[in-house]
């Protein structure tokens, strides 16, 4: 709670202006950026203990975690996938999340994106197993217990106000199916 109230505004008009909160985030996320090599030497790993999957980076500056993106499938174009797995490591805190979200398509074009979190339909289970288990083994960090993730917090993230926003939102990302 009191990480989120450090690198968060407690108010939307707060969030209008960089106060001295997002300027706490920018500034960590700038130094976070140092340890991208490490990250992208992490991606490569996975995609050697995940030879049939796409492996995608989604870290971005609008969000406070670092994250891979597993997608069961291949090729270019990408064909339509049911699923991903995605893992994030939260910059702000020593701690990650991993979850799953489901596809629908209208042809082509992604129509809809379902959020699953633990436990994760059967399919998505070894490539988040895998995921978890090199986040933690690779960068110390812990899982963050959903439980403890769903606790409410008094900041805003991004277009997430109270009594919505959740430590999830304010440690890892406040749009989580917003994926490539």
């Amino acid at each position: 709670m009191a990480i989120a109230r450090h690198y968060w505004p407690a108010s939307v008009s707060d969030a209008d202006e960089t106060g001295p909160e997002l300027s706490r985030l920018f500034k960590r996320f700038d130094e976070a950026l140092q340890g991208l090599g490490q990250w992208h030497g992490f991606l490569d790993h996975l995609r050697t203990l995940l030879p049939g999957f796409s492996i995608g980076d989604g870290t971005g500056p609008t969000r406070c975690s670092f994250r891979c993106i597993v997608y069961p499938a291949k090729g270019d174009p990408m064909p339509p996938i049911p699923w991903a797995v995605v893992g994030c490591m939260s910059i702000l805190a020593p701690v990650f999340t991993v979850y799953g979200i489901t596809f629908e398509y209208e042809g082509r074009k992604r129509r809809a994106a379902l959020l699953h979190l633990a436990p994760l339909p059967g399919t998505m289970e070894e490539a988040a197993r895998i995921v978890a288990r090199e986040l933690e083994s690779r960068f110390h960090v812990s899982a963050l217990p959903r439980e403890v993730a769903a606790t409410p917090v008094p900041v805003v993230v991004e277009w997430t106000q109270p009594p919505r926003t959740t430590l999830f939102d304010a440690l890892f990302d406040s749009d989580p199916t917003n994926i490539p």
